[in-house]
């Protein structure tokens, strides 16, 4: 086939994206239109070599040797085994029955989807896998904000805890030192009578011994018995002291009491295509990591 009838498919100016291109910068590897040759080459950043595009998919064409048979050039492409191929090859009848197209053709699309997606790299997809690893730090920076949001809560709320068994403790206390009051009242009360009648019985011992060393019949004979009461011996005090009755600590009751945390959920958020067709809505923006953490219950704090 001859070049000049191979170039159907239509190949658009990388910096205008609308004429037509008839040129192309070898340095550069992008495609221009004749209107752009000119601020292409004003360009001082580098050297550029610009030739028509038909001169350089030609320069490829005859570059283009056979891989199986090197001294042929390929002037076809197999488009179902998407190699190029020599009049060699195809006479070998290993590509019977497979379409082929003219190599030039082939260079001129495979051109136009190289450039295509060249843009779309540089200009969108490039961009958005910079933006995801900017994210990076930003989520895991959000990360160790929750982490220390979700300690600071479980603090608060072991505090609450600690607090409300500090009470309980306290007010338990202040109930054992009213018994203590209480048993020591009785005791003391005891304590003092028994002593005074300590204090009777040993009088009148005194009084005995004096009445039998003396020879006063008057005072002998007047002398009563008290012998009865004394008999009785005073009460003794029987007292049930409290006990102390610890309840076993359920473990997942306190757990349920204390609170816990929600599950953890990990989604990968489907975010469409970098290049969105005209009219597509554009995927929402990315959500926060976490929100704002909490417990699910709480100690309510009874008097």
């Amino acid at each position: 086939m001859d070049p000049q009838d191979c170039g159907q498919d239509i190949v658009l100016c990388a910096l205008c994206k609308d004429a037509v291109v008839p040129m192309y910068c070898e340095v550069c590897h992008i495609d221009l239109c004749k209107d752009c040759v000119v601020e292409h080459l004003s360009d001082t950043d580098g050297f550029h070599k610009v030739v028509s595009l038909k001169q350089f998919l030609l320069t490829l064409r005859y570059n283009s040797a056979c891989p199986n048979h090197p001294t042929k050039q390929c002037e076809q492409h197999c488009e179902e085994c998407n190699v190029p191929v020599c009049g060699i090859c195809v006479s070998s009848g290993e590509h019977d029955q497979h379409k082929k197209e003219d190599i030039l053709k082939i260079l001129t699309t495979k051109k136009a989807l190289i450039q295509k997606d060249l843009l779309e790299f540089e200009k969108s997809i490039y961009s958005k896998y910079q933006e995801a690893a900017e994210n990076i730090p930003v989520q895991r920076a959000d990360v160790k904000k929750n982490s220390e949001q979700l300690i600071a809560a479980l603090n608060k709320q072991r505090e609450a805890l600690l607090s409300e068994i500090d009470t309980i403790a306290q007010r338990m206390t202040a109930e054992i030192d009213d018994i203590d009051a209480q048993i020591m009242t009785v005791i003391e009360k005891q304590e003092h009578a028994n002593n005074r009648t300590i204090n009777d019985i040993k009088q009148l011992i005194l009084d005995l011994k004096s009445l039998l060393d003396t020879c006063d019949v008057g005072l002998v004979s007047k002398y009563r018995s008290r012998i009865e009461e004394f008999r009785k011996l005073p009460p003794k005090l029987k007292i049930s002291l409290p006990n102390f009755l610890p309840q076993k600590i359920n473990r997942e009751q306190l757990l349920k009491q204390f609170g816990s945390l929600s599950p953890l959920l990990i989604e990968t958020e489907e975010r469409g295509n970098t290049w969105p067709s005209p009219g597509a809505e554009s995927s929402p923006p990315n959500r926060p990591l976490l929100d704002v953490p909490c417990l699910i219950t709480y100690i309510p704090i009874t008097r």
